[in-house]
């Protein structure tokens, strides 16, 4: 074995803190495997904790009670949620926006939007940062208290990334001796911004970026190795950066260790709800996603840890409810984990992604997944176009099937989140403004629902044919300054008639969709399935409406967007169906899309229940 090393993970803020880091804790299981001292820190949940306590005193502290209390009831959760988003608008500064909402925790620099020039200003100037006197006072603390040879700081996505380089750069001025490395997927995701010039001063602050899996490359650093020997990480060489291949020989999942969880900072949750990630990367390649990059098989074929090897993590874990962040956990697999889990004794539930195939138009087959313990499904509805969903390599969705697949797991006691997504290129308007009558309609069936832009997502296919001129309705334009974004925003719609302001204009309409749902109060005072699960959606719906009888309703969303919105509508369907109809209202949107959808059940179907559109301009 190696000689014992001490090493220090950090999580940074800002993430999400109602659920646990799944990188580090495969890390450090694998570290402590080969005898190495691992001291974890979640950051990304202290830090928030210690701004909101500084600005909201003994309220804040009562509020972060009541959100790890089981017995708190549906009402002094409600309030803990608004007093942490008004703490939050307060501590808004001119250097950034930080705010505690609903599901979310957001810490938007004013100075940073992706340019590499931009980052190192910010760090020249850290002082004005949110987290940097967190950082300074408590972070550093325990990372002298544990004098660690090696320090970690993963970061997962580009929230984290101002501060996760704010605490590299202190740990360089006040530990200079320690070795210091990044990681995390976002790295796998912004492999353009290297070749920047002025990235390579960036390693004044740490040593090495690992970008891809870290089991191998992260051991090897521990235990000694120069960057330049190892795979899958980017090295600073004089002026130049360097970036190493990915290793030829990825690591056997079967093989991985349980993780361990720091339990000394819970998450915002009365339980511990661990993650769990089984597979090294999705087996579909939708075009519009890059999530799995950091996987050494990215786009390949996947590496699956065995349903036995999945029950034994559980079981090691003593967890009772497992939040599984696998891209795509399929039906067969999740009844063969029920199984595993009952041939061992140990009784689990679980979420997961799905996709809405087919095999979910099944009752039997919904409630086997509810009963061997699927509680929760994340669901990539994405479209109602058949169209769109064959471009981003979708076509198992047929949004034809959609109401009665929502209803079965409904039906089987099974929470849905779906998400879906506007401004997909070569769709129109009018296809997206479909989506509320769908909701009006099957809304019953749904818990929580996430419209999103379409993003010209680093590293997916999308991104590789749009750079190549081999993706129709859309156009790459303009010089990337904006490296360290995992979006792409240089790009303008060739088709149809589509623009940046029409997209923002249906996206607006699906919002405020989202805000009348009979859920949306709910699940903003009940965030995420790790505080979810633990109710029935029966109970969810008797608190829903203990907050519309007590509680204000939420705000829909600002006048001038919803007119704005409507107006671009209008000009929408003008030009795409030479409709010369103006919605005035929410109500006449939603009327006009409840017509088109009409109209599409009229034109026949394609043979599965698929309805072909009425007209596709």
């Amino acid at each position: 074995m190696p000689n014992q090393s001490s090493v220090f993970l950090s999580y940074p803020p800002a993430s999400s803190v109602w659920h646990l880091p799944m990188g580090i804790a495969f890390l450090a299981g694998v570290l402590e495997a080969r005898g190495h001292h691992v001291v974890q820190h979640y950051g990304y949940i202290d830090a928030v904790e210690y701004v909101l306590r500084r600005h909201g005193g003994e309220q804040a502290d009562e509020a972060l009670r009541t959100v790890r209390d089981p017995d708190a009831s549906i009402l002094r959760r409600h309030d803990a949620r608004v007093l942490f988003e008004e703490f939050s608008a307060s501590i808004s500064s001119t250097f950034e926006d930080f705010a505690v909402e609903r599901n979310n925790v957001r810490c938007d620099s004013r100075h940073f939007k992706g340019d590499v020039s931009e980052l190192r200003w910010v760090l020249e100037h850290r002082e004005e940062h949110v987290f940097h006197e967190y950082f300074a006072e408590s972070e550093m603390a325990r990372i002298r208290a544990a004098d660690p040879d090696v320090v970690g700081i993963s970061v997962a996505d580009e929230r984290q990334l101002v501060s996760a380089c704010v605490l590299a750069s202190l740990v360089r001025e006040h530990a200079p001796r320690v070795r210091l490395f990044m990681g995390g997927n976002y790295w796998a995701r912004t492999m353009d911004a290297y070749h920047d010039p002025q990235f390579a001063a960036l390693f004044d602050h740490w040593d090495a970026i690992v970008y891809a899996e870290g089991f191998r490359p992260v051991v090897e650093l521990v235990e000694g190795a120069e960057p330049a020997t190892v795979p899958g990480v980017v090295w600073r060489d004089g002026d130049t950066v360097r970036i190493n291949p990915r290793t030829l020989a990825p690591v056997d999942y079967e093989t991985l260790p349980t993780p361990v969880f720091d339990r000394g900072i819970r998450q915002w949750s009365p339980d511990f709800v661990p993650p769990l990630y089984t597979m090294s990367n999705c087996p579909m390649r939708c075009g519009f996603c890059s999530i799995a990059a950091g996987s050494d098989s990215f786009l390949h074929k996947p590496r699956v840890m065995s349903e036995r090897r999945v029950a034994e993590h559980v079981a090691a874990l003593g967890i009772e409810r497992v939040d599984f962040v696998d891209e795509y956990l399929t039906v067969p697999r999740q009844l063969r984990i029920g199984r595993e889990l009952a041939r061992i004794g140990h009784r689990a539930t679980w979420q997961c992604y799905l996709t809405a195939s087919d095999q979910l138009l099944k009752p039997d087959t919904c409630q086997a997944l509810a009963d061997a313990g699927c509680r929760a499904v994340q669901l990539g509805l994405e479209s109602l176009d058949p169209y769109t969903l064959k471009q981003e390599a979708k076509p198992w969705n047929h949004p034809g099937n959609y109401g009665r697949i929502l209803k079965n797991l409904r039906n089987s006691g099974i929470q849905v989140h779906v998400f879906i997504i506007v401004g997909v290129p070569g769709e129109p308007i009018n296809q997206s403004l479909r989506w509320l009558s769908f909701l009006e309609d099957y809304g019953e069936h749904i818990l929580t629902i996430k419209s999103g832009r379409y993003r010209l997502t680093r590293r997916a296919p999308d991104e590789r044919a749009a750079t190549r001129h081999q993706m129709s309705g859309l156009q790459v334009t303009g010089e990337d300054h904006q490296l360290l974004n995992l979006n792409r925003d240089q790009f303008r719609y060739t088709t149809n008639g589509l623009s940046r302001k029409r997209v923002e204009a249906i996206r607006d309409l699906l919002e405020e969709a989202c805000r009348r749902h009979w859920a949306y109060q709910i699940t903003s005072s009940v965030p995420w399935w790790t505080n979810r699960g633990r109710f029935t959606l029966e109970q969810l719906r008797a608190d829903a409406e203990v907050l519309r009888v007590h509680r204000p309703p939420e705000p829909s969303i600002p006048a001038s967007h919803l007119k704005r919105g409507l107006s671009k509508i209008t000009s929408a369907l003008r030009d795409e169906l030479g409709l010369r109809t103006a919605p005035a209202t929410y109500e006449d949107a939603r009327d006009i899309a409840t017509r088109l959808r009409a109209e599409d059940g009229n034109t026949g179907t394609d043979g599965i229940g698929q309805p072909y559109p009425a007209r596709r301009s």
